[in-house]
């Protein structure tokens, strides 16, 4: 029997990597391995929640934890590279999944080298190492020297939602409202700042700035908002998934101007609701939106506006490039992801 321990940490996190763990630790307690066993580590409160045929690690114990369920662990997955314990001994094989090098555009001087030499010493340390997008495969390689090191493209799923609730949220007007809405952290790479005086060029529609905004980043925002906004870019915070859902299904445009992303989850969301999307050229998104979505070239708010008055106009929910947009919205799911990665660990094992 193989002992195999998957690190979701982040489970219960409201970010991608959280969104992640939540979709693939279910799918992957369900697999059919009858010579493997699964130790999964976890936040304290979900201890037992992928049935009672998995070992689990509390997050905030894991060494005790470790050290009392006295298993030699086999293959030990990271899931991200921002794990905090990394276990097992020479005999276990260590598998890291990077997301993105988005710390070599974001930090700065220690704070940038920090982060340089932690992923060195995490891949370094590691057998096998996955991403999830061949634009960060391409950054890997070109930033750091992995020899003949492997390193897989397993691209990331994305959730079926199509029999789950929608709700409208507080501060959407109607169900006729004309508006656009994007989400993600509101942080300066996600460059929504862009969007602010290019609705001036929209007066009949609001923007909704969605997600996490406890960052520094969203007060300078909030300010350009108010200057700028003229009252109909709001910057909402948290939303439900339910909003979320309704969110995508009634824009006229889901507008991801991102400068920095290692996957980008929410331009393939919002193709599963038939949403128009219209996203920036930058990092992995091209990739990921392929033939699906328009694009902004030029970040003048009135180019800005050119480019999603245009995309709107020829855009339609029940037509053939929104089919297509769905279809190729379904290629990236959880149960091929699954998949990929069972056959991975399988592989790791039968090689040792």
């Amino acid at each position: 029997m193989h002992n195999v321990l998957v690190d979701f940490s982040h489970l219960a996190d409201l970010n991608g990597f959280g969104e992640i763990a939540r979709n693939y630790a279910p799918l992957l307690a369900e697999a059919n391995l009858p010579d493997t066993h699964f130790i999964y580590i976890v936040p304290d409160h979900l201890v037992g929640s992928f049935g009672s045929h998995i070992d689990y690690i509390r997050r905030s114990r894991k060494r005790d934890d470790l050290r009392r369920l006295g298993k030699h662990i086999d293959l030990w997955h990271a899931t991200d590279q921002q794990y905090h314990l990394r276990g097992g001994d020479s005999h276990t094989i260590q598998l890291l999944t990077v997301h993105d090098l988005n710390f070599l555009r974001e930090k700065s001087g220690i704070h940038r080298l920090r982060h340089i030499i932690q992923l060195w010493w995490r891949m370094r340390r590691s057998d096998h190492l996955t991403c999830i997008s061949h634009y960060v495969q391409s950054d890997i390689r070109t930033h750091y020297h992995i020899g003949t090191k492997p390193l897989d493209v397993i691209y990331n799923g994305i959730a079926s939602h199509d029999d789950e609730p929608q709700q409208r949220p507080p501060f959407v007007q109607s169900d006729d409202e004309p508006f656009f809405f994007t989400i993600g952290q509101i942080r300066e790479k996600k460059n929504f700042q862009t969007l602010v005086p290019m609705m001036r060029h929209f007066p009949a529609h609001r923007l909704f700035i969605c997600g996490d905004d406890h960052f520094a980043f969203a007060r300078q925002l909030r300010q350009l908002i108010d200057e700028q906004g003229q009252q109909r870019v709001i910057l909402t915070g948290k939303i439900s998934d339910a909003e979320k859902r309704w969110l995508y299904s009634h824009a006229q445009a889901f507008l991801f101007p991102s400068r920095l992303e290692g996957f980008g989850i929410p331009v393939l969301e919002a193709m599963r609701h038939r949403c128009l999307v219209v996203s920036s050229r930058f990092s992995s998104l091209p990739e990921v939106c392929a033939g699906h979505a328009a694009y902004f070239d030029d970040y003048a708010p009135e180019a800005m506006a050119a480019t999603v008055s245009r995309a709107v106009e020829a855009w339609h929910k029940d037509s053939p490039q929104a089919d297509a947009a769905l279809r190729h919205s379904l290629s990236f799911n959880y149960q091929h992801y699954t998949q990929q990665y069972v056959a991975l660990y399988r592989q790791l094992l039968d090689a040792r």
